[in-house]
């Protein structure tokens, strides 16, 4: 079925609604997945973020070039952008029901419509953006829509050096990954969302944890999926699907894990903009 557009929505047309503040609860890991580099679209799950692995002393980096994804999940899979995200729960929990869900989305639509609401936190300003959206049942999907879904970073360009510093600074638990995701799901206000969002890495964890009376089950599945890399493990490829599926890796409990932002020295790092990065 050929997708329509069914609104066009300015700042203009938004209206002050009274409501009671909407605060976000109950934010659960769901599932978690790494793309592979594989000839064809390959996830491994649960995957793995990068471990965060210091470098001694400093060490004089090379600029960003090459390759860099802006919107992986559809530049590896255009077919189905959001088709990881649902294999990987209901591989992690086939019983998972999907109609308890008001929205699914990835982060980068809830902060698009973010900055839509208060542009002044953008550095570079409101730019004007498009989100698919398929309505099954009660839940809303929302694709996310990019002009361009990669981009190459020529010899001669500077763009930072922020690639390279999470090259240098991180370790990849997983052969061949080219990036993590994480998949979560919380309550705002009166809806229930599922969340997918990139992961940049995590740290080691050294202190003892004991498990909590109030703990659920949730974790003692994901835990489960703890799997370490094996060359036996076989992969899988879902009847009527071009995405190969490999159950590797090991889960990182959300605490642990990193979003990693380089500044120049003399430029201060703003919290509030990093809340509005891809």
């Amino acid at each position: 079925m050929p997708s329509s557009i069914i609104a066009e929505v300015t700042r203009l047309d938004l209206k002050d609604l009274r409501a009671p503040l909407a605060s976000i609860t109950d934010v659960k890991p769901l599932s978690s997945y790494n793309w592979i580099e594989a000839p064809t679209p390959t996830i491994a799950v649960p995957g793995s973020p990068p471990l965060w692995s210091p470098l001694r002393g400093s060490r004089r980096l090379r600029k960003d070039s090459g390759l860099v994804y802006i919107a992986q999940n559809a530049a590896r899979h255009p077919d189905s952008p959001l088709e990881p995200l649902f294999r990987a729960v209901y591989i992690t929990n086939p019983t998972f029901d999907i109609r308890l869900i008001d929205v699914v989305t990835d982060r980068n639509n809830v902060r698009k419509l973010l900055s839509f609401i208060n542009p002044g936190s953008l550095q570079d300003g409101l730019q004007t953006f498009t989100i698919h959206i398929e309505v099954t049942k009660n839940t809303a999907i929302f694709c996310r829509e990019e002009t361009t879904t990669q981009e190459y970073i020529g010899p001669h360009e500077f763009r930072g050096f922020g690639h390279e510093f999470e090259k240098a600074y991180t370790t990849n638990q997983i052969d061949g990954s080219t990036g993590h995701h994480r998949v979560i799901s919380y309550r705002f206000g009166d809806l229930n969302f599922i969340v997918r969002h990139e992961t940049d890495g995590y740290v080691a964890d050294t202190m003892p944890h004991s498990q909590e009376p109030g703990d659920t089950n949730l974790s003692n599945i994901l835990a489960s999926l703890s799997l370490s890399p094996s060359k036996g493990l076989a992969d899988i490829t879902p009847t009527g699907s071009k995405l190969t599926i490999r159950k590797e890796g090991l889960v990182v409990p959300p605490e642990l894990i990193l979003e990693i932002k380089t500044r120049a020295s003399h430029k201060p790092l703003r919290i509030h903009e990093l809340f509005n990065n891809s």
